[in-house]
């Protein structure tokens, strides 16, 4: 089959993650085959000649859209058993668009995407266009853009809805403890005494199932050749009527259904089965292969300790989902989206909303001779990733080969050292994250793009991180399922790539 000959003369690539935390060993293949579809997808519109931000877009939506993620449909609830979903996609530029806490909206990604573009256009009386908007006038911006609005039990699955209901169960049983203790201590003077206040969201357990362990994983650097196949992850949701309609709006558009969607999806559908052409990767390098190393930096405890989820019977995927692509014109782009941690403040907004520390795009340097560019997405624990800028701090670090110094000064080394050092010291070592009382846990992926090659870097302290990349010479995805020793133990990866397209 003859690949198409659109768009320009570089090799283009797609970069996804589907979030770090605790994967079970025997449930991988879904995630596995999730992040395929979703290079596969986005793969299909560099092909054709799109842009590095439409394939950002399509491979986030395809997760959003699967059940299985923290993004989209089946998103976490927050405390009120409501999804709000933040969402920032980043351009070549370092321009971006962003939604934070925003409910009802299917796809979020879209509509970040939606304020980028709009944010490139003046406005009258010289008002400056926005490109962060939050809560209901993010919903009510969606719907008169005619993107998929839906009544907000629309965005719940089945299993988000169960563990909304036993989270409510354990949280009652939280309080009803603590005001016994309190009940049962000394006398106190009633004027001043105040209400005990409830458990923080973040400490609640992912399963009542969840038990400890002191044993470890072996990290799997090699990658299942049955995981080339697509999932349908069509919800099958029905969008709002007219009464169902954000608040605020007063009266439904005609053309909501389509969403201006269809097309683009049916469009997408004939991509899903191009055949590409083999990637030859760099020495040591194997093709359906990316190189994993689980690092033997040292364990940091509490802060970076994932320990407790080895013998856990159910997925602890708290965070979010990314994807970075690199277009046939050699421009990077990134985005983000999240459904946020579970039993969440109502309009808490994560990294995934915020450019620069869930997602960040260094721009070339028009007097670089290296035409070098960076793009950084995060998953993890996202106060954390917020207090340590985690995505530019990491986006910096690649760029400039750079690792940070006892004393504060700065030594050049390779990029991968450069990345492991980020999160060691200055994610892991931040006062901030040590201070917590929250683990510390961050998954970093990069890509760095020169005039030599295209390169993915990608580390975590958490218990497992999954991947999937796929370039425009490669046949079919390949993907990662990485694993650390645990206990705060820090696992990295990388692929390259080459940068123009063979004659």
């Amino acid at each position: 089959m003859n690949r198409s000959k659109k768009g320009g003369k570089y090799v283009s690539a797609i970069f996804i993650h589907a979030g770090a935390g605790y994967h079970r060993r025997d449930f991988e293949k879904p995630h596995l085959k999730v992040c395929e579809g979703a290079a596969k997808m986005a793969m299909g519109i560099l092909l054709n000649g799109g842009s590095a931000v439409d394939a950002v877009e399509i491979a986030i939506m395809y997760l959003e859209d699967a059940e299985i993620t923290n993004a989209g449909y089946g998103s976490n609830t927050t405390i009120e058993g409501t999804v709000e979903c933040d969402a920032t996609v980043v351009d070549h530029l370092g321009r971006s668009g962003a939604v934070g806490a925003v409910a009802q909206v299917k796809n979020p990604i879209s509509l970040a995407r939606a304020i980028l573009e709009a944010s490139k256009e003046p406005l009258t009386l010289h008002r400056v266009p926005p490109n962060f908007l939050v809560g209901p006038g993010a919903t009510d911006y969606a719907y008169e853009l005619g993107l998929v609005v839906l009544p907000h039990d629309g965005l719940i699955s089945t299993p988000a809805r169960q563990r909304w209901l036993q989270w409510q169960r354990e949280l009652k049983e939280a309080d009803s403890r603590q005001r016994a203790r309190s009940q049962g201590s000394n006398e106190i003077d009633n004027a001043y005494y105040r209400r005990a206040v409830r458990g923080h969201p973040t400490q609640l357990p992912a399963s009542p199932s969840s038990t400890q362990s002191t044993s470890t994983s072996s990290v799997s650097p090699h990658v299942d050749s049955n995981h080339a196949s697509a999932i349908n992850t069509s919800s099958g949701m029905q969008l709002a009527s007219d009464n169902q309609a954000p608040t605020g709006i007063k009266k439904a558009k005609s053309d909501t259904s389509s969403g201006g969607m269809s097309p683009i999806r049916s469009s997408l559908n004939s991509f899903r089965n191009t055949i590409l052409q083999p990637n030859p990767l760099r020495a040591g390098m194997h093709a359906g292969q990316m190189d994993v190393d689980s690092s033997s930096l040292p364990s940091h405890g509490r802060d970076g300790s994932h320990s407790d989820f080895f013998g856990c019977t159910e997925d602890r995927v708290s965070d979010t989902v990314g994807a970075i692509a690199v277009d046939s014109f050699g421009h990077i782009a990134a985005g983000s989206s999240s459904g946020g941690i579970g039993m969440k403040h109502k309009g808490r907004i994560g990294p995934a909303a915020l450019n620069g520390i869930g997602t960040s795009v260094i721009p070339v340097d028009p007097n670089d001779p290296e035409k070098t560019c960076v793009a950084s997405v995060t998953s993890g624990t996202g106060e954390h990733i917020a207090t340590t800028l985690a995505a530019s701090t990491c986006a910096s670090r690649v760029y400039y080969s750079h690792r940070k110094r006892s004393d504060g000064t700065f030594e050049e080394v390779l990029e991968d050292e450069a990345m492991g050092a980020m999160i060691a010291a200055d994610f892991m070592g931040h006062p901030g994250v040590k201070a917590s009382h929250c683990e510390g846990s961050v998954g970093i992926m990069t890509v760095k793009r020169t005039v030599d090659g295209i390169y993915l870097y990608f580390a975590h302290n958490t218990d497992s991180f999954v991947l999937a990349n796929m370039s425009s010479e490669d046949k079919k995805p390949a993907s990662v399922m990485s694993r650390s020793n645990g206990n705060g133990s820090i696992a990295q990866g990388g692929k390259a790539f080459r940068v123009k397209k063979l004659a």
